[in-house]
């Protein structure tokens, strides 16, 4: 009798075939605006977003509106229409600069996410109406319960409203779709995703680290995404480059205690390439891949990796991962923790 994890190896390995297939195939689609990047489905309900998504946090790290000006109208440009952003990130400034740049010109024609990092339904019903303000929009695309911690951290939330209160807002439309993130530990997600199936309920979305690193150490790409795709669940990948730790630089989950010089720059001394860290994340069967960009040239390159596309064999994934083997764990992934061995 087949058991469950061969199921969804099965279902895996399908669903794979499946977003490759249309990503091969598809045409080229445009809107009023211009010739839009390569999409993937989202959503159950068919509903597709642009395979890149401009994240939100780096947008605000400026305080110079005319340079977040200059990176929504090139990423609207270049055919970008999903955008990220989270209540909190640079104290409210990067939704402040989607509501007064992209959402006042663009909002029909954009898919647009934030995120609640508050741990109770009235701060999280809070959230919503500060982010729904500043992005001077009346409903959010997608709203995210953010950055789940861990399982206790998901049953506190739990019991303190914050499923409800995301029940609630797409029930009354102020979000079209609800979804979650984390970064810290697979254990987490499956305990979310355990919770709700015994309940009978379903998010649409999960967004997760998945990048060359992650199959080597306490991996979401091993452990979460089958059973997300099992379930049809929307996938958002992200840091993709480990949030710069792949080029040896600190980011904001960096501990103290953990030197600069010690973070490995991992593209400067091995093979790998900044464009084999996207096509890596592009070869899995996720629904978008959302990267952060502080300049232009990054934008242009990252939006140049997929329209150039080189798909990867599964031969040609395990060699990404052989490569970068050597340099998982919580240095470079210093975003993760280690709760308990996940049962096979």
């Amino acid at each position: 009798m087949e058991t469950r994890r061969e199921f969804i190896k099965k279902a895996s390995a399908a669903a794979a075939l499946a977003f490759m297939m249309d990503w091969a195939m598809g045409m080229a689609e445009s809107d009023r605006l211009g010739e839009l990047l390569p999409q993937r489905q989202l959503i159950r309900n068919g509903e597709k977003v642009t395979a890149f998504c401009l994240g939100g946090y780096h947008l605000g790290l400026t305080n110079i509106p005319e340079e977040a000006e200059l990176m929504i109208e090139r990423a609207m440009e270049l055919g970008i229409r999903f955008y990220d952003n989270a209540r909190g990130y640079n104290d409210g400034r990067s939704e402040e600069y989607m509501g007064r740049f992209l959402t006042p010109k663009y909002r029909e024609d954009v898919f647009i996410m934030t995120k609640a990092p508050a741990k109770t339904g009235d701060g999280v019903r809070k959230m919503l109406d500060d982010s729904l303000k500043a992005l001077k929009t009346d409903y959010v695309d997608l709203w995210q319960i953010h950055a789940l911690g861990s399982p206790e951290d998901v049953d506190n939330r739990i019991n303190a409203g914050v499923l409800d209160a995301f029940l609630e807002a797409k029930e009354k439309g102020k979000a079209k779709y609800i979804g979650f993130t984390g970064h810290q530990n697979p254990v987490t997600h499956l305990h979310l995703l355990d919770f709700l199936e015994k309940r009978g309920l379903e998010l649409d979305t999960c967004q997760m680290p998945l990048n060359v690193c992650d199959p080597s150490f306490e991996s979401f790409e091993e452990h979460v995404l089958p059973v997300l795709l099992e379930k049809e669940y929307g996938v958002i990948a992200m840091k993709t480059m480990a949030g710069g730790s792949m080029m040896g630089g600190r980011i904001d989950t960096t501990p103290e205690d953990i030197a600069t010089k010690d973070i490995p720059d991992v593209v400067g001394l091995s093979d790998l390439t900044l464009a084999n860290l996207h096509q890596y994340v592009y070869s899995l069967p996720v629904s978008s891949l959302c990267s952060g960009c502080r300049f232009l040239y990054e934008l242009d390159e990252n939006v140049a990796v997929l329209n150039n596309l080189k798909t990867l064999s599964d031969s040609d994934k395990q060699k990404l991962v052989a490569i970068a083997k050597p340099y998982a764990g919580m240095v470079v992934e210093n975003y993760k923790r280690v709760f308990s061995t996940i049962k096979p």
